[in-house]
C-alpha cells in the first residue's frame, strides 16, 4: 500500500469520470432525461441492473463490438494481480482462478505471475471428463511449479483444493463486499460486473484498489465507481452491500478503506 494517495485528486478523477459518463456514454445520459435535469452525479444503480446494458454502458463513439472484442466483465489481468498483492498473496507464484469459463489467459499482465483457469462446480461442460480435461493445463502449472496461489468462492475452493494434492497452496477467497465486512483477513472483494475491487488487507480493514476505483456514500448507501474502465461504471451499488459501512481512511495506511460507521 502506497503514502502516494491524494484525495484530491482522487476526488478529481471521479468528477473527470461523471462528466466522461453524461457527456458520452448512454446509460447515464438517459438518467439526465428520466429526471428532466442535469443531474450532478449519476443515480446509484445496484449492479444487478447492470446485467444486459453492456452496450449502453460503452461511449457513443466506441460501442461495445461483440464481434470484434471479448465480454467486457472479464476484467483486466492486472486487476487480479494489484488485488492479490494488496492482501500479501505471494507475488511470484502461478495464480489460478477458479471460473465458470476458461479463459485465453497465461499472465497476469506484463511481467506478472503465470496464470490459469480451474472450472469451478457452476462452469457447463459435457461431463466430468471434459472438465478435467479442460483443467489439467493449469493443474499442471501449479504441479511444476510445486505451488500455487488459488482464487474462488469458497464452495469452488472445497472442489479443486483435493485435486491439488502435493501442491503448496495459498488459497484467497473470493467474496461479497458483506461476506467481507463480516470475515477473515486475506479475502477479494469481487462484484459480478465491477469484478475485483478491494480486498481485506492484514490490518483487518477492506481497502479499495484506489488507482483503479473510486468508493462515496451516496444517501443512505455506499456505491463504487471505476476511475478506467470499459464499460463505463459510475456509482455502482455492489452486489450484497453491507449495511452500515462507508468510505473511510485507513489510520494505519492513509489509503481508502470501506468501514463501518
Amino acid at each position: 500500500m502506497s503514502a502516494e494517495f491524494s484525495a484530491r485528486a482522487w476526488d478529481l478523477a471521479y468528477r473527470r469520470v461523471v462528466g466522461h459518463a453524461f457527456r458520452r456514454v448512454p446509460f447515464y445520459r438517459d438518467q439526465w432525461v428520466a429526471a428532466g435535469r442535469a443531474l450532478d452525479e449519476p443515480e446509484p444503480t445496484p449492479s444487478a441492473a447492470l446485467a444486459g446494458q453492456l452496450h449502453r454502458l460503452c461511449p457513443f463513439a466506441r460501442p461495445f463490438d461483440p464481434a470484434g472484442e471479448p465480454s467486457l466483465w472479464i476484467g483486466e489481468a492486472r486487476i487480479l494481480r494489484e488485488a492479490l498483492t494488496l492482501v500479501g498473496a505471494p507475488r511470484r507464484t502461478p495464480v489460478l482462478e477458479v471460473r465458470p469459463a476458461v479463459l485465453d489467459r497465461r499472465t497476469l499482465g506484463p511481467g506478472g505471475p503465470r496464470y490459469g483457469v480451474l472450472l469451478g462446480p457452476d462452469a457447463k461442460v459435457v461431463n466430468e471428463a471434459r472438465r478435467r480435461a479442460l483443467n489439467a493445463e493449469a493443474l499442471e502449472l501449479a504441479t511444476t511449479a510445486g505451488r500455487a496461489v488459488v482464487v474462488g468462492d469458497r464452495q469452488a475452493l472445497d472442489e479443486v483444493l483435493p485435486r491439488l494434492d502435493g501442491v503448496d497452496v495459498t488459497t484467497v477467497e473470493r467474496v461479497s463486499l458483506a461476506q467481507a465486512a463480516a470475515g477473515e483477513n486475506g479475502t477479494l472483494v469481487h462484484d459480478p460486473h465491477l469484478g475485483y475491487f478491494a480486498g481485506r488487507a492484514s490490518c483487518g480493514r477492506i481497502h479499495l484498489l484506489w488507482r483503479r476505483f473510486h468508493a462515496r456514500r451516496a444517501g443512505q448507501v455506499t456505491t463504487v465507481s471505476a476511475l478506467r474502465r470499459r464499460p463505463v461504471l459510475v456509482d455502482v451499488i455492489p452486489d450484497d452491500p453491507p449495511s452500515g459501512h462507508t468510505p473511510g481512511t485507513c489510520p494505519e495506511h492513509g489509503t481508502p478503506i470501506i468501514s463501518p460507521l
